[in-house]
């Protein structure tokens, strides 16, 4: 009996036993992860996920304290990616080689115990401020072999257990001065082999700090290095030897050997502004800003001459300046001013260019500032007009008004004088000589137009006679000329023979016998003869022609449809005049 219960004993105790044992060995399990292996390692309970072609982190046994991801391509970290597998014991955390290109600010959020992360050899330009806030207990930090190409400010959080942080093998240029502020134990900090040319000594105030590797960066050994390059010297927080790159001068020397003074920056001017405009007679003020290492010479010129051995009476000025922030991170404090300049009286020979020349061992800087006068401009003063101006205009008016209606005048005149020719009368000579009868002869042909046996001029007794005798029934005429005084119009073409005595033209006025068929009215002033046809007492015809002269001398009047035939056949003779008088030739 004792026996049996001896054996029951031993049997629950080894169940118990594999049980607890079975419990107990439950991380150790990576099965379901064929290419994880969980161990034990220095203490501590690991799972090696090493080169595992994952994408992401596995979901793992929460007892784990060591997670190497190293080698698989996750690419990026979600936020709070670790949190949310239940990886919250972790430790020590490998993502070395993990082509890592982005981590969420809040990725390695709520892994409290979390002591040491190397993210090296990814693809991280930039880390984000803040990135391992809530990790208080991290005490290694490894970012080396990232193109960083700088550390903000505050970039990282309140680390107080941070020991050793890596930036070796990055890009980095500049490091923001409080960008390391929050890690008050940092210990060590290791930025070989990137692109610092320069340092401020206000980036490295930490009380812990033991040692600070530097080599592989090209050293620019000017003004901006030089107080970091005495401090580091004297600190004895690194061993190796620190060689110049830039300038040309100091290329090559250990900074060791580079004197301080040597370490000089070249000046940088600008000017307020690059037009200054100004009223004659009133104060002005401009100036320049100023820096550079050592603190340069200030010389202010006016068109090419030094002031102070001009005539232009200024005060100069000078006062220090901080450094605005943008660039703060490239100069050195303490080496930036103004210097102003001030005309107590403006006058026109203060105008033209002014110049702000800085001058020191490492070069030579300057900015031109153009003083501009006001043009002086005349204005001429605008009264209102007066009375004598008043009637100046009015009565230039009236006479322009007399002027138009003069001229408009002497025009219309000269025009009805050229319309309506006046009448002139004869002297009784002249009268003598054409107050005569007319001889009609019927017969006359287009061509004989212009012959001199149409009419001819007989005294009056004879051609009353004559026509008496015919029976032709024509009365005596009045014979009077009209023209414009002193000259006498051309006849109609058609009737325009050369003769001896000029051109003359005739109004002829015959008097009808009130038979209104065989004469019309002949008294409305124009020029028109009766013409007989050819059976000379038929109804009459009038033309008008005008007069001729005949060949021999005589007045002759022509008219259409006679010829020279008709003349032998009239029954009275034609009386030949003699010539006229000499003294009427000019008719």
């Amino acid at each position: 009996m004792s026996m049996r219960v001896a054996w029951a004993r031993w049997y629950w105790i080894v169940i118990f036993t594999t049980c607890a044992a079975r419990t107990a060995s439950d991380w150790l399990d990576c099965a379901h992860i064929a290419t994880c292996r969980c161990k034990w390692s220095s203490g501590k309970k690991t799972a090696s996920c090493a080169s595992s072609d994952l994408r992401r982190p596995p979901s793992l046994s929460s007892d784990i304290q060591v997670l190497d991801l190293h080698d698989n391509p996750l690419r990026n970290l979600p936020q709070e990616v670790f949190a949310n597998i239940g990886l919250l014991n972790l430790q020590r955390l490998n993502l070395k080689a993990t082509k890592l290109r982005s981590i969420h600010a809040d990725a390695f959020l709520e892994l409290r115990i979390l002591i040491e992360v190397d993210l090296a050899d990814n693809d991280l330009s930039s880390i984000p401020r803040d990135i391992f806030r809530g990790n208080e207990r991290l005490r290694l930090v490894v970012l080396s072999n990232n193109p960083l190409t700088t550390l903000i400010a505050d970039q990282f959080p309140s680390l107080p257990h941070l020991r050793m942080l890596l930036l070796d093998g990055c890009r980095l240029r500049s490091l923001h001065t409080n960008s390391l502020r929050n890690l008050k134990s940092l210990e060590t900090i290791d930025l070989c082999r990137n692109q610092l040319t320069f340092l401020r000594l206000s980036t490295f105030s930490l009380p812990a700090l033991k040692t600070i590797s530097l080599s592989g960066n090209p050293w620019g050994c000017d003004c901006r290095l030089r107080e970091f390059k005495d401090w580091f010297l004297d600190s004895k927080l690194g061993t190796e030897e620190l060689v110049c790159v830039e300038p040309s001068t100091q290329a090559g020397n250990k900074w060791r050997n580079v004197p301080s003074e040597s370490m000089a920056c070249a000046p940088e001017v600008r000017s307020s502004t690059l037009v200054v405009r100004a009223e004659v007679g009133a104060p002005t003020s401009f100036g320049c800003w100023v820096h550079g290492v050592p603190k340069p010479r200030i010389t202010w010129l006016f068109d090419g001459v030094d002031v102070h051995n001009g005539t232009v009476d200024i005060d100069m000025e000078e006062s220090e300046t901080s450094i605005d922030d943008d660039s703060s991170e490239v100069r050195v404090p303490g080496s930036v001013r103004w210097v102003n300049i001030t005309l107590l009286n403006v006058t026109s020979s203060a105008a033209g260019e002014w110049t702000c020349v800085a001058k020191s061992i490492a070069g030579e800087a300057r900015a031109i500032i153009s003083l501009v006068l006001p043009r002086s401009q005349t204005a001429t003063a605008r009264t209102a007009p007066g009375i004598p101006q008043l009637l100046g205009v009015v009565f230039g008016a009236l006479g322009v008004l007399a002027s138009l209606g003069f001229i408009a005048a002497v025009a219309c005149w000269h025009l009805r004088r050229r319309t309506v020719p006046p009448s002139r009368s004869f002297t009784d000579q002249e009268k003598r000589l054409i107050d005569a009868s007319v001889v009609v002869s019927c017969d006359r042909s287009i061509g004989d137009m212009a012959s001199p046996c149409d009419f001819e001029l007989t005294e009056r007794s004879l051609s009353i006679d004559d026509n008496q005798s015919r029976g032709c029934g024509f009365d005596p005429v009045h014979i009077t000329i009209e023209g414009t005084p002193g000259a006498f119009p051309p006849p109609p073409a058609e009737f325009a023979v050369p003769v001896p005595y000029g051109n003359i033209f005739i109004s002829v006025q015959v008097a009808g016998r009130g038979e209104p068929g065989k004469y019309p009215d002949l008294l409305s002033g124009g020029a028109t003869l009766p013409r007989r046809s050819r059976t000379c007492c038929a109804a009459p015809a009038y033309d008008n022609m005008g007069p001729r002269v005949t060949a021999t001398g005589s007045s002759t009047w022509s008219l259409p449809g006679a010829n020279s035939d008709n003349a032998d056949q009239s029954e009275t003779p034609v009386l030949t005049l003699p010539p006229p008088p000499p003294e009427f030739v000019s008719l």
